[in-house]
């Protein structure tokens, strides 16, 4: 799998967190692997062959060419690839869609939904300035500038929108008591702000950081102990991060970190 990566503008980086693209021809040979629990936001552009996918056991399906998808939470989705795979995709800081377009972002989670049934006429524009481009850079470039036009129109930052991008680069391991206290709003005011801008309630968006960050940091160290992994992440113990699986993806980690390993992980 060939990956290209590069950071936003600075202009743009309240909203986005990264661009990436991946590259493979797997021509018969079919790919698969559980979409886990995690907290991001990404608008996936398919220029080569669309992933299928399968919701809690049911039919297999296509995605769309232009997809949102939303931060996931426990559902149980398969992920599947095959033939020649060409996607780029945007990764966007977790407060950014609701400031963008003023979306109610639960109405996202657990769901890949079409861009233009999220974001409107203005998101086949979007698709067809990437699609236009002839290279990774130029369609970085061809984003930021779509981004930059949302941007002008999008709603001022504010204290959910901080206080979201402070988790995620904490990895979850916040008080989320202390948050509230620094935000200036009550504890149920601080609630119904950050689920609706968010997605996920701000303890289930911690839950997911950092169930997230242990698959992340075993994925690229697979030789390191688990005990080392889950205690860095911030689980009590074993049972603890075993008992999080369960509740977030399903199963226990033995089935299904195999089959991970074949996951797209985006890294903001």
């Amino acid at each position: 799998m060939d990956v290209r990566r590069k950071r936003p503008h600075p202009a743009l980086r309240s909203v986005l967190r990264s661009f990436e693209e991946r590259r493979a021809t797997l021509g018969a040979e079919v790919l698969t692997w559980p979409l886990t629990a995690r907290p991001h936001q990404i608008i996936d552009i398919y220029l080569g062959d669309p992933f299928q996918l399968r919701i809690d056991g049911g039919r297999l399906q296509t995605a769309p060419e232009t997809v949102v998808v939303g931060p996931q939470g426990s559902r149980r989705i398969q992920l599947s690839m095959s033939g020649e795979i060409h996607v780029f995709n945007i990764l966007l800081q977790p407060a950014g869609l609701n400031r963008l377009i003023g979306i109610d972002m639960t109405s996202l989670v657990n769901e890949g939904i079409t861009a233009r049934d999220v974001i409107g006429k203005r998101a086949v524009l979007l698709n067809d300035a990437v699609r236009s481009a002839t290279d990774f850079d130029s369609r970085v470039a061809a984003a930021e500038r779509w981004f930059g036009m949302m941007l002008d129109d999008g709603a001022p930052q504010d204290g959910i929108d901080q206080t979201s991008r402070l988790m995620l680069a904490a990895r979850g391991r916040v008080r989320i008591d202390r948050l509230v206290q620094r935000s200036g709003l009550s504890a149920r005011q601080f609630q119904r702000r950050f689920t609706s801008q968010v997605g996920l309630s701000p303890k289930l968006y911690a839950r997911t950081i950092r169930f997230d960050a242990a698959l992340m940091a075993h994925r690229s160290e697979p030789a390191k102990p688990w005990t080392r992994i889950v205690h860095e992440a911030g689980y009590f113990d074993q049972a603890h991060f075993i008992r999080e699986c369960h509740a977030l993806v399903g199963v226990g980690p033995n089935q299904f970190i195999g089959d991970w390993d074949n996951i797209f992980s985006p890294d903001g």
